[in-house]
């Protein structure tokens, strides 16, 4: 079914995300929507006729008087309408339960065993395995006596040909908090002080035009300004004092300069001011508003000059410690580290086979671990550890439970508001207002005001609770983030949504008759489908009109964002930001769907319909948006998929136990237990489906992360066949038979044209050193890149036709298009440098921010270039594809100056 639509997929699409193919919507709604569409037409026409067919809705009471039940509207097409004269009819429920639970575990073994077969095929896909990410494993709670390469190699040198040590290559975490607090603050700093800047170049030309609006069309832009390698007057002056004190003199020059170009149009009063205070070692530092009373020496001073100093500090810091990345003292090692074998197969039964002789040690361990994923805090967490934050993150959940509980249970109540206002005395008022008023706040209203309470805040705060349990991967908090969610929608909006829908009806009529509690219970609690019929609508109409038009994301870009927008680099992030789809909440959202037609198919059968005609909106929401509006950031290799046909089984064993109890409680005209046998009868299922459930569970979930060795020559062959020239076919054919080791002979010789050479082929340095070599390589690439981008910057002061504003768009693009998207884009150094410190904290190879201020015609951006000139390599500006237009609105044509040139790169590796 959806697994035939997927393999079509990844041959036409090639580098395709996994969740994208496989588990993107349109084959999870098919898969989900398919369990239960293939007993759909059956389970209707059965359960509808008999329902349909009861006439005139009498129900005998206990002395055995005819009192009229009031069954009408859709309860006449579910349970409680069948007639206590005629309980033989139960036995067609019965049938179509057993059909409807058979069908069920059939379809999802059927999707799991095609699941399995996908991934394996993706898995195993030519373009896959050369990723770095397809031989690497993550190995946590790593004991002391391991944590250096040293030991980890000598430890799974077993893995490769001939305990070759060269072809592994092992990265030991550090904890590099120091320095990653320095940057942090680093890049609020260059935040705030890109603010400034473009403050003062907007008042500057605000005046500017009101001074001189005749000149306005004479006016010329200036040269792009690209400070790759910049003259730095100051660098010489630092060997002649402290760099401290010398870069603390060019502050005080800096604040007392009158040559600066803005002052010459704006009163000193109009840039932003701080207060500063003397230190005890004679240096200024920001005045704190607690300490008021402090007698130390004070004193106001721009703000620009202030931040400027301060990133210069900062700089300095960072550069020290960047050269002491293996100093123990101030980076101490973690219990984790990366290792990368030469073969996926190797990743494979490294990660399968237990590492160590005590239990717990050097595991859990992680497969599929791309770079950008990892969640660098969670490197160093303990089994311990895990356990108590697993139990507050439990805790937490089960607080967020109870504190939405109350809303959900207050609205659920209001989906009964009509039988509220005859059964509580004081919404007797309500009793005089149009029943179509009090449907639509009992139908639509409720149900929206439910998705808001649920769908908005929920996800964010699970997603917190997924990192707290010490998921260390991007993809692994995405699989916790949906049992989290998943369990949380069940119980809210399934579970407790229902009973509280039904309490409201039931409640009064128990304290007036104790006696009918069976009759009563199994005569209301049905009736909660009717709010369910009311969520899904909002949810398929709502939701997947959200999808198709995207309107709050037009809305926020043409109305909220603007009013917000101060940079060029927010300018930017906001031109080429793509939204990313977090699949964790749109897969326990759908699963929740398909639960809840599991519940009722049987007790509602009305309710397949409605889930069906969702499940079409979804299909056709989803078909086309991902390829086109969305981007996946996180890919789990179709781990989702796999947990959302898990979770269907709490939807069978929901229904079955529900199913039990109204079997139970059904009564005939004399008031016995009328339906015992088919009572039993879903007993015996329900322990068949739990047996079911543990056997299949028990024989598929080693096949659900790891590959089997079976498939490695095919996985080889294609390989082959995919890199290697035909020209090269019969050498390689004569090799292979002359030769055991002939994938290393001829395969990775040839692969080694796209990746660059296997990280673990290269000598692995010092952890400074790598960095020190990816920086440099970077550097490089940086130089390579803007001087692509030179020969594309256009620009026209005032873009005042849509045309023009299209042609800014292109030229974003281009730029765009000018960075390397493939590691067979780098030389062969900087591709060596790339993946030796692929999987090194990305802080240690992070680039020196460049001050990015828009080019404006007065000239102040080249003003400020100049000026930071003085504080030589600690302190660089850009105004190169920014440009400020005469309605002080920003304009980019490139990405930001600082931008990695190796961010698409992420995606590859």
């Amino acid at each position: 079914m959806s697994a035939n639509v997927t393999l079509i997929n990844i041959n036409s699409t090639g580098n395709g995300t996994f969740d994208a193919l496989f588990g993107g919507a349109p084959a999870n709604v098919q898969a989900q929507a398919g369990i239960q569409l293939r007993a759909f037409f059956l389970n209707i026409a059965v359960n509808l006729a008999l329902f349909a067919a009861q006439g005139n809705n009498f129900h005998p009471s206990t002395d055995g008087s005819r009192v009229r039940w009031n069954v009408a509207g859709l309860d006449t097409l579910s349970w409680q309408n069948v007639d206590p004269v005629r309980t033989e009819r139960y036995w067609a429920h019965l049938v179509c339960a057993i059909i409807v639970v058979a069908w069920s575990l059939y379809r999802m073994y059927r999707e799991k065993t095609n699941f399995i077969d996908v991934r394996q095929r993706f898995l195993t896909s030519p373009e896959h395995r050369l990723k770095a990410s397809a031989r690497t494993i993550l190995v946590t709670n790593i004991p002391s006596e391991y944590q250096n390469k040293e030991a980890l190699e000598a430890l799974y040198d077993v893995f490769v040909d001939n305990d070759d040590r060269s072809r592994l290559a092992v990265w030991v975490n550090r904890d590099y908090k120091p320095l990653k607090v320095l940057a942090a603050r680093r890049r609020a700093l260059c935040h705030a002080l890109e603010k400034e800047e473009l403050q003062i170049s907007r008042l500057v030309n605000k005046n500017r035009n009101r001074e001189s609006r005749e000149k306005l069309n004479t006016c010329q832009t200036t040269e792009n300004t690209v400070p790759d390698s910049p003259t730095h007057d100051g660098d010489c002056l630092l060997d002649s004092m402290p760099v401290k004190q010398k870069f603390t003199s060019i502050f005080e020059k800096d604040c007392m300069d009158d040559s600066q170009l803005w002052r010459k149009h704006l009163k000193v009063s109009a840039a932003s001011q701080v207060s500063l205070v003397r230190d005890g070692d004679n240096f200024w530092k920001p005045a704190s508003l607690l300490k008021f009373w402090a007698s130390a020496e004070r004193r106001r001073a721009p703000k620009i000059a202030w931040l400027r100093i301060q990133i210069v500090n900062l700089t300095i810091r960072i550069d020290a410690l960047l050269a002491n990345l293996d100093n123990e003292d101030l980076f101490k090692r973690q219990n984790s580290a990366f290792v990368q074998f030469d073969r996926q197969m190797a990743a494979h039964m490294a990660c399968s086979l237990v590492s160590h002789s005590k239990a717990g040690r050097m595991s859990p361990r992680f497969l599929e671990v791309a770079p950008h994923e990892i969640i660098w805090p969670n490197m160093d967490v303990t089994s311990l550890g895990r356990l108590i934050r697993t139990c507050i993150a439990l805790i937490l959940f089960v607080a967020m439970l109870v504190l939405w509980a109350m809303p959900t249970t207050i609205l659920g109540s209001l989906s009964q508001l009509a039988s509220l206002s005859y059964s509580v005395s004081w919404l007797a008022w309500l009793r005089d207002w149009p029943s179509w008023i009090l449907g639509f706040i009992s139908g639509p209203i409720v149900a929206i005001l439910l998705a808001l309470l649920i769908q908005l805040v929920v996800p964010a705060l699970l997603r917190k609770l997924a990192v707290l349990v010490g998921a260390p991967t991007r993809s692994k908090r995405e699989v916790i983030t949906q049992d989290f969610y998943f369990t949380f929608l069940f119980i809210e909006l399934v579970l407790l949504t229902a009973i509280s829908s039904s309490a409201v009806k039931v409640v009064p009529l128990i304290i007036d008759n104790p006696v009918s509690i069976p009759t009563l219970l199994a005569t209301n609690i049905p009736t909660s489908a009717n709010y369910f019929f009311n969520y899904l609508i909002v949810q398929s109409l709502g939701f997947s009109g959200s999808i198709l038009f995207q309107y709050l994301r037009v809305l926020y870009i043409t109305t909220v964002w603007p009013w917000f927008t101060q940079t060029p680099r927010e300018e930017a992030w906001l031109q080429t930001t793509i939204p990313h789809q977090m699949w964790a909440n749109v897969y326990s959202l759908f699963t929740n769907f398909a639960v809840i037609g599991l519940i009722f198919s049987v007790v509602s059968p009305l309710m397949l319909i409605f889930v069906s005609i969702t499940f079409s909106f979804f299909w056709v929401a989803y078909r086309h948006n991902y390829y086109y509006v969305q981007r996946n950031k996180v890919d789990t290799h179709g781990l989702l998929f796999n947990n959302a046909i898990s979770q269907l089984f709490a939807g069978i064993y929901v229904m079955e136990i529900a199913l039990i109890g109204l079997f139970l409680l059904v009564r005939d005209s004399r008031n016995n237990v009328a339906c015992k046998s088919q009572a039993i009868i879903m007993i015996v299922v329900l322990i068949l489906t739990a047996v079911f459930h543990f056997v299949m569970e028990q024989n598929l979930r080693p096949l659900y992360e790891f590959l089997p060795v079976t498939v490695e020559d095919a996985a080889v062959d294609a390989e082959r066949r995919r890199f290697i020239a035909p020209d090269d076919a019969q050498d390689s054919l004569e090799q292979e038979r002359g030769t055991s080791n002939d994938l290393e002979a001829s395969g990775p010789s040839q692969t080694e044209t796209r990746d660059g050479g296997l990280a673990s082929r290269a000598k692995m340095k010092s952890m400074s050193v790598t960095a020190r070599d990816a920086r440099t390589a970077l550097s490089k690439l940086k130089r390579d890149t803007m001087a692509k981008l030179a020969d594309i910057q256009l620009h026209l002061l005032e873009p005042s036709s849509v045309s023009r504003r299209q042609e800014v768009g292109d030229q974003l693009s281009a730029a765009i298009a000018g960075y390397p998207d493939e590691l067979i884009d780098l030389t062969p150094e900087a591709r060596a440098a790339q993946l030796t410190a692929a999987f090194q904290d990305p802080v240690t190879r992070e680039p020196a921010p460049i001050i990015w201020i828009p080019q404006d015609p007065a000239g102040i951006s080249e003003d400020a270039i100049k000026q930071s000139q003085k504080y030589g390599r600690y302190l660089q500006y850009s105004n190169s594809g920014a440009y400020l237009t005469t309605k002080n609105k920003c304009e980019v044509t490139q990405l930001a100056p600082d931008t990695r040139p190796d961010w698409l790169l992420d995606w590859v590796l």
